[in-house]
């Protein structure tokens, strides 16, 4: 569990100016409050929520990290998705209130759930909050583009070269690391979000170190010569 106790109520957070409540009047955020659990732990593996079961809540990470797959009937999983602090899980199944995937934390972490029809309810009321909407949903579709666009990469080295690019743009956004960062991810789930073999990725970690762009210790990545590892990420040679 996290050492530092995190602030229970939307106005202390951290995050509040990157989260939904942003899209309301500071001493309106009550109203916020009272459709919001806040702080709800889980620990390495527990599941937010499970795919294919119905569901009106969406989740902001708090703290830690999620991953989101699919799991295909024939048991197959594939990783759709990784969520870092401040950001938003679910998006892609209110509007159905079904679940499309399924959601595990990949480190003891914290997550706030929004009861999304009675946001629906306050959006009417403060239009700065259909807004922000807009901005999540345009945010999630940005992000999908660009994992489609990773995984239409022929190189192994390309791909994992541009998910940690990514990775890392998405962590300093967040204002959490610096030019080392950790992954909570393990290789598997690496392999399975990137199509790749298991093998594949731990080869293709390899080149990146031999060629000097990172350095590697256990899950904790450098990046040594980012404008080296971005000439790998726009490479589509095999």
């Amino acid at each position: 569990m996290q050492k530092n106790k995190a602030a229970s109520n939307c106005v202390e957070c951290v995050l509040a100016k990157q989260c939904v409540p942003s899209g309301m009047p500071a001493n309106k955020l009550f109203r916020f409050e009272n459709i919001v659990q806040t702080n709800i732990p889980y620990k390495m593996g527990e599941a937010l929520f499970q795919q294919h079961t119905e569901t009106s809540f969406l989740y902001v990470v708090k703290t830690g990290s999620f991953k989101t797959k699919m799991i295909s009937p024939h048991g197959t999983e594939h990783v759709h998705n990784f969520f870092l602090p401040g950001e938003v899980i679910g998006l892609d199944s209110v509007g159905l209130g079904m679940t499309l995937n399924s959601a595990d934390a990949l480190e003891a972490s914290l997550a706030c759930k929004i009861d999304y029809p009675s946001l629906r309810m306050l959006r009417k009321e403060f239009p700065t909050l259909s807004d922000f909407s807009v901005k999540l949903y345009s945010t999630a579709l940005a992000s999908m583009s660009r994992v489609q666009n990773i995984i239409s990469l022929q190189s192994a080295s390309s791909r994992l070269a541009a998910f940690l690019i990514l990775y890392h743009s998405r962590i300093s956004s967040s204002n959490l690391q610096s030019s080392s960062f950790q992954l909570p991810m393990t290789r598997q789930d690496i392999a399975s979000h990137l199509g790749l073999a298991v093998e594949t990725v731990s080869r293709s970690f390899s080149k990146l170190i031999d060629t000097g762009c990172i350095n590697k210790d256990g899950r904790k990545i450098q990046i040594l010569e980012l404008k080296k590892l971005e000439q790998l990420a726009n490479s589509s040679a095999r």
